[in-house]
């Protein structure tokens, strides 16, 4: 039995995608009887009491400290407390994520596997807002952070070539080639497709709505609010974590998380990923792809793999009325980009993406 030591900087929390997928993974990792499977997270006290946890038993737990505006500073003033961590650390392979899991790699004993999903694990820091104060607002902030920068691209450059990276998209690994010269293999995020496809949907005409997931400027906020507004005759909605009760404006409603995902993609006849940034994945277009949903997606970083066809990926993704093609095109023959949004995303279940992960972890223990 292969002892498998998992660890994320939020991997004790209901943060976002990369901590679901790596949920997701450990459960799947445990119903495999080659598998013993323990856990170590960062805990963060502003998060405590107000995000919920996922439940891992005997989850090891790093205290860390906090600098909201300056995470490659966080990186540096905890470097300490997680490597001494990790020098202790006992397993036959470490599976590590995040900004931290840089330190994790580098100072554990034995073989491991880092994730990679976002340009942060390129060495990339880029700044998507375009409002003019914003952006001069944070120039203070990235200054004061770039001596910690400079010392996470060091480290996370060092993890790279220690371990097998792991990759959500083939983006990303061809990302870490340009970049770092390795060669990542590329394992989508976990995504439970066929358990979501069990659920029944009402009929697409009784569900009203273009839908959203997130309410950043770098999620595309923004053009998502003109998409709204040229388009008069359709029903949006956003979905966003700032967001509170729903509030509805002539024919935009905007709301906060819900505690089920079901309860928005029951109201969703077409999800919308408008992203600035570049995405390594996306898992909203695949979870809605799983219920026969379409998404149409900007064409940044990896998000057009998960969506079955060209036509659901928008080049020029700043401008609503290329979306609003892009949409009219996908309504006018709804059933057929259902069915092919739900086969991509078949393709992208996560029972085959822990295979790859399986077939790595083997390869990697037996070396």
């Amino acid at each position: 039995m292969k002892d498998v030591l998992v660890f994320g900087e939020n991997l004790a929390y209901m943060f976002g995608g990369a901590e679901r997928s790596t949920y997701l993974l450990i459960r799947q990792l445990e119903s495999r009887q080659e598998f013993r499977v323990s856990t170590a997270s960062c805990t963060w006290r502003h998060l405590e009491g107000t995000m919920d946890r996922y439940s891992y038993e005997g989850l090891d737990e790093i205290p860390c400290v906090q600098y909201r505006r300056l995470p490659n500073l966080r990186f540096v003033a905890n470097h300490g407390r997680i490597a001494r961590y990790f020098r202790e650390a006992s397993a036959s392979i470490l599976l590590a994520n995040s900004k931290a899991g840089a330190i994790a790699v580098n100072h554990f004993d034995g073989p491991s596997l880092f994730f990679i999903h976002d340009e942060t694990n390129l060495n990339i820091r880029r700044d998507y807002r375009t409002n003019l104060s914003s952006r001069v607002r944070n120039i203070g902030q990235r200054v004061l952070d770039f001596p910690c920068f400079a010392a996470f691209s060091h480290m996370n450059r060092e993890a790279m070539r220690k371990a097998t990276v792991i990759a959500n998209s083939q983006y990303m690994a061809d990302r870490a080639r340009d970049v770092f010269g390795i060669e990542a293999v590329v394992a989508y995020p976990q995504v439970d497709v066929l358990g979501l496809s069990s659920n029944e949907l009402p009929p697409a005409a009784d569900r009203p709505y273009i839908i959203m997931v997130g309410d950043s400027e770098l999620k595309g906020a923004d053009t998502f609010r003109k998409l709204a507004l040229i388009m008069p005759q359709h029903q949006f909605m956003m979905v966003g974590r700032s967001l509170g009760e729903p509030v509805r404006r002539d024919n935009l409603t905007e709301r906060g998380f819900v505690q089920d995902p079901l309860d928005i993609y029951r109201e969703a006849r077409v999800v919308l990923m408008p992203s600035k940034c570049e995405e390594g994945f996306g898992m909203v277009s695949v979870e809605a792809g799983a219920l026969g949903i379409p998404a149409v997606v900007s064409r940044r970083g990896g998000l057009p793999e998960t969506v079955p066809t060209e036509d659901c990926v928008v080049s020029d993704y700043a401008n609503p009325r290329e979306w609003a093609k892009r949409i009219e095109t996908v309504l006018a023959d709804y059933d057929r980009y259902s069915a092919a949004a739900a086969e991509r995303a078949r393709e992208l279940d996560m029972r085959r993406q822990t295979d790859v992960i399986v077939e790595v972890i083997e390869r990697a223990t037996s070396a």
